[in-house]
């Protein structure tokens, strides 16, 4: 069982590192494509219909994957008032429940979005992008809910087992690798 988790864990480490590269480029891509369709637009008074449905669907894809991204840190579908007055044990049940809330609410929205897409599959419509099946564009929508799902049932893992858990830098702070300060000091 172990080895499952360890691998699930290095999925994870590579699912982080593959999604802030595709954010970055994302980001990159949307801002070029829409400040060259203003500059394009004001100055030679013409512009591409396509780029507009182009800048829609990497929004929609950086939205998915930074919610994704977002569950790495479990900064995402939380309420964190009541955790910081909570002792550690109290603290860490309900963060199991909330968790396991997450799965259970992530599976459900998980069967919508394949419905979803194979209702896509079924339509001939092409409303996101013209020449690309909508279907295509929106594959990152059960992604983002399988990977907040796996990283839900590894933060249950790790709050089971009592294991020290990733969080997210503090903002102005050197430690970029979202390690703990205490593991820093030893270093």
């Amino acid at each position: 069982m172990s080895s499952l988790f360890g691998f699930l864990e290095r999925v994870d480490e590579y699912l982080v590192r593959m999604e802030k590269v595709i954010i970055i480029f994302l980001l990159s891509l949307l801002i070029v494509t829409s400040f060259g369709q203003l500059l394009i637009r004001n100055i030679f008074k013409l512009g591409f219909v396509w780029v507009d449905e182009f800048t829609r669907c990497i929004v929609l894809w950086m939205a998915f994957v930074g919610g994704a991204l977002c569950s790495e840190y479990a900064r995402h579908m939380r309420i964190d008032v009541l955790l910081h007055l909570m002792p550690g044990k109290g603290k860490r049940a309900v963060e199991i429940i909330g968790n396991i809330f997450i799965v259970v609410v992530c599976s459900f929205f998980l069967v919508a979005a394949i419905g979803h897409i194979q209702y896509q599959k079924a339509s001939s419509l092409q409303l996101m992008l013209q020449g690309v099946p909508d279907w295509m564009v929106s594959l990152v929508i059960p992604y983002f809910f399988i990977v907040t799902i796996l990283r839900a049932l590894l933060r249950i893992k790790k709050d089971i087992l009592d294991e020290e858990q990733l969080e997210l830098p503090e903002i102005g702070s050197s430690n970029l690798n979202g390690e703990s300060e205490q593991a820093l000091q030893t270093k």
